[in-house]
Formats: structure tokens, C-alpha cells, sequence
């Protein structure tokens, strides 16, 4: 420790910084992780999974700091932080349905082959997208399937979610209903095809 302290105060930079607060932080945590019960502890070893993964950056870090200004550095660990950021953040776009004052006991979502009118998509910081709903569902290419990972956010009275997929004419659905409602196959197609009739442009008989 003695040794971080005289490399803070000598050669500052972004990533000594970041170094000791994941030290600081990260092994206890992770320790404290690694004795809880069942799954809770996974935790635990992915914080001290990260902290060891750190640990190359830091000591290429102080490497550097013996040929480059620590203000200089420093800049260039910013940059590489955010481009990593930028790219993690492309690779992981969302798709976000905000439900969480929603009333109604099902939701579904349907994906568009092409004939139905899409619901109002808006962009969320950096490259998620929010969607509007209308009554019970929204509408949403198709193509959105493989390149968003929906984040459906609950209604507050739900008490966990069931998602049941569903496919009418070759249009791709998902119904959620509350983790206590099941719905057999025959309801589920039923909700599917009210759906499709209520908010498409064409109407599926």
C-alpha cells in the first residue's frame, strides 16, 4: 500500500486511480461474495474476476508512467475508457419498454413482418431505444429481434413476469403476462389475434 500511496502522490494518473479504488473495494467485496449461499456467491467471484483482470492494465500503467508525462497518460486512459465504453455499449444496445405504471394483466409485443404500422421509437443514451406503447402492445421491426435485447421494465403490480412466445400468420410475438397468470395455448393465440387486429394496418382474420 505504501507503494500506491508514493506513486499517487509522485506520478498520479486515471488508472492508479481507478487501481486503488478496485483494490480498495473489489477484494472485500468479492470475499464477502464467495460466503453467501447458492448463486448469490457468482457474485463474488466475478468482482474478484474483474479485479484481477485489472491488474494487467495497472502494471502496463505504471510501465508507461516512467515514459510518459502522468497528465499525458492520463488523457490517453480517458480516451481508451470511453472508446471501450462506446464499443461495450454498441455491442449491447437495449431495447427499452418502460411498464412499470402499466395497469392492464397482459402485454404483448409484436414484430413487424413489413404490413403493420411501428409504435414511436425514440433513441436513449448511447445507442438503446425507447418505445412508446399504445393500450396493451407495441410494434417493432422485425430486424429489432437480433439487434436489441428487450428490457422490459415490470408494472409495479405484477409479481414477476411470463413471457409466452407466439407466431399468427408468420408474425412473431411475445405476450407478458404476471409470473401468477397462465394462460393456455388456445388464450394465448386468442390475445395474439385480438392484438394484431386492433393496432395493424391489416387486419388478419
Amino acid at each position: 500500500m505504501q507503494y500506491f500511496k508514493e506513486n499517487l502522490k509522485n506520478k498520479p494518473t486515471l488508472f492508479l486511480v481507478i487501481g486503488i479504488i478496485v483494490l480498495i473495494i473489489g477484494i472485500p467485496a468479492g470475499i464477502y461474495g464467495l460466503t453467501l449461499n447458492g448463486g448469490a456467491s457468482l457474485g463474488g467471484v466475478l468482482i474478484l474476476v474483474g479485479v484481477v483482470a485489472f491488474m494487467p492494465f495497472l502494471a502496463i500503467d505504471r510501465i508507461l508512467v516512467k515514459r510518459i508525462k502522468p497528465l499525458k497518460l492520463s488523457i490517453f486512459e480517458l480516451i481508451l475508457s470511453v472508446i471501450a465504453l462506446l464499443f461495450y455499449s454498441s455491442d449491447n444496445k437495449k431495447l427499452v419498454v418502460d411498464l412499470t405504471e402499466y395497469q392492464s394483466d397482459y402485454f404483448v409485443i409484436v414484430y413487424n413482418d413489413g404490413n403493420l404500422k411501428n409504435s414511436n421509437i425514440n433513441w436513449s443514451f448511447p445507442f438503446n431505444k425507447k418505445v412508446e406503447y399504445n393500450s396493451n402492445s407495441i410494434i417493432i421491426p422485425a430486424e429489432f429481434q437480433s439487434k436489441y435485447r428487450l428490457d422490459i421494465e415490470t408494472p409495479k403490480n405484477w409479481s414477476g413476469t411470463r413471457m409466452n412466445p407466439d407466431r399468427i400468420d408468420n408474425i412473431g410475438l411475445r405476450i407478458y403476462t404476471s409470473g401468477k397468470t397462465k394462460l393456455n395455448r388456445t388464450e394465448i393465440d386468442s390475445l395474439a389475434t385480438m392484438e394484431i387486429k386492433t393496432v395493424g394496418n391489416t387486419v388478419y382474420n
